[in-house]
């Protein structure tokens, strides 16, 4: 996608501190079925609740997705793994929960939640709790989990996705032109820090942007970020815009 490089409407702000955005977030437990060849945690898992998910899930409202794997612990739906066999009985749960720090994987979950659903069944769900407790504590907010049996479960997966669809909201401002200024798109919120990865170019690397504000654009909702690029060697913060689409939640490690 081609991005607008104009001034920003507002000064750029410094990119310090740690104002990731809250995105909500999916816990959703591994299946038994899966692809006979390693791939991605997300490609790899095709069990009903999978396909619901890929039924369900519209790019720019995607969740960010944990995969509570019965052998390997919270994966990113990107983690490349290959198909093994092995079930979440209570006694493996048991075990997980005994030694929770070793199956979280701190890069993987965000700063900050807004919704958080789980999916799966008792023994996962238990874990799930453990670890959301572990790594939200105080801030987490009231969970969704799945329950009955598994067509009600799929439908209540599905709703949870069909209910991510972001507006733009908080007007605070205007363009020149005349175009609204918003603070809040769904998880992207002015003055928040994100992560900038062109769907176009997946090849370059995602890049740390604070949001100014944002509004409707010629291409749909559009962000105004100041980027950090490396230039000559140096890091410099660069005005652009930038769609929406292109963002992505920061991550940062989970603190010990």
């Amino acid at each position: 996608m081609q991005v607008n490089t104009q001034m920003p409407l507002f000064p750029p702000v410094p990119l310090t501190g740690n104002g990731a955005a809250a995105t909500a977030l999916l816990l959703l437990a591994c299946s038994g079925t899966k692809l006979d060849r390693p791939a991605p945690a997300l490609d790899l898992y095709r069990g009903v609740m999978y396909q619901s998910y890929r039924a369900h899930v519209r790019g720019d409202e995607a969740p960010t997705v944990l995969i509570l794997s019965a052998r390997h612990g919270f994966l990113a739906a990107h983690t490349e793994i290959a198909p093994y066999d092995q079930r979440m009985t209570p006694q493996r749960a048991e075990q997980m929960l005994s030694d929770l720090q070793r199956y979280l994987r701190p890069e993987a979950w965000p700063s900050r939640v807004s919704r958080v659903m789980l999916a799966g069944g008792r023994e996962y769900r238990r874990v799930m709790h453990a670890a959301l407790a572990r790594r939200y504590g105080a801030a987490l907010p009231a969970l969704e989990e799945t329950s009955g049996g598994i067509g009600t479960q799929r439908s209540q997966l599905g709703a949870f996705l069909d209910g991510l669809a972001p507006a733009l909201c908080d007007r605070i401002g205007q363009h020149p032109n005349g175009t609204p200024l918003y603070r809040r798109y769904g998880w992207i919120e002015a003055g928040t820090t994100v992560s900038v990865a062109y769907r176009a170019t997946p090849h370059l690397p995602a890049r740390k942007a604070q949001v100014l504000t944002l509004f409707d654009g010629p291409s749909g909702p559009t962000a105004d970020v100041v980027v950090e690029e490396v230039i000559g060697g140096r890091t410099k913060a660069c005005p652009r815009w930038v769609a929406v689409s292109n963002l992505r939640p920061y991550l940062t490690e989970m603190p010990a």
